[in-house]
């Protein structure tokens, strides 16, 4: 829309989360989401906070000192600071930084890879590489309203399954509640699906320094510092879709072993 004078803008505004979420990298780090290059255009985007001392005039008296200096102290440092921190609750606490890895630093070579499938309406597949003891997330890519077939398609059309010529392929294990579709799958099989189980192999992976993800998987890396329990220790069933491929793709694997050939 033009208007004369006037320049259009789109403004965002948030409760700030994890350092990992889309809007700290584009507004604060000046990178794009889903590469992690540089952007065009970084002057286009620009950010400033509004705390809630900022706004003290019209706030009850009691609320920063009774109610926000009173949480705990991510809550704290999120709702009252304006802090960019992981959330409560967070499954894999551990995970940093320092294990993203650029696509030069990944193995050129794996003692073997596996995949994750997750169905639903929005569809995800994570392909993990093993070298000795250590775990490589090597890729991950999701869609929305898209059929299995489809989906499947695009991933052979992205050389997904892509194999050396006297290789014998890599298992795909699929959420075993998809029934008939892990079928439409390349290399699909039922994935193991014990949830606490597969999360405290995962998180021992952390702890021990054995586990890595490429810093193009975006989609896993946009969900696993947000991945969280609430006050009762359920799982948040939101926004976890590559996380649970993931975890199909690793505990299914190390349960059956080296797939035999």
């Amino acid at each position: 829309m033009r208007t004369p004078g006037c320049r259009n803008l789109f403004l965002y505004d948030c409760n700030p989360g994890s350092p990992l979420h889309w809007a700290h990298t584009i507004f604060i780090r000046k990178k794009q989401f889903l590469t992690g290059a540089a952007l065009i255009k970084p002057e286009l985007y620009t950010s400033m906070m509004l705390n809630p001392a900022d706004n003290k005039e019209h706030l009850a008296d009691d609320y920063i000192s009774d109610v926000l200096d009173a949480m705990p102290e991510k809550q704290k440092a999120r709702f009252r600071d304006g802090l960019w921190v992981k959330a409560d609750g967070v499954i894999y606490e551990q995970f940093d930084e320092a294990m993203i890895l650029k696509a030069a630093d990944m193995p050129a070579e794996y003692d073997r890879i596996a995949a994750g499938q997750d169905f639903g309406l929005n569809i995800t597949n994570v392909k993990i590489g093993w070298v000795g003891e250590c775990i490589y997330v090597i890729a991950d890519y999701g869609a929305f309203n898209m059929t299995t077939k489809s989906f499947n398609d695009e991933l052979t059309a992205r050389g997904w399954f892509a194999i050396e010529p006297d290789g014998f392929g890599f298992p795909v294990y699929c959420d075993p509640a998809g029934g008939e579709r892990l079928q439409e799958i390349t290399g699909g099989v039922k994935a193991n699906n014990s949830v606490e189980s597969g999360i405290d192999f995962i998180n021992a992976k952390i702890e021990r320094g054995q586990f890595y993800v490429a810093d193009g998987c975006t989609g896993v890396l946009s969900e696993v510092w947000d991945y969280c329990r609430d006050e009762g220790g359920e799982i948040i069933k939101v926004n976890d879709h590559y996380l649970d491929a993931l975890r199909y793709a690793i505990f299914s694997d190390i349960q059956r072993g080296v797939i035999a050939q």
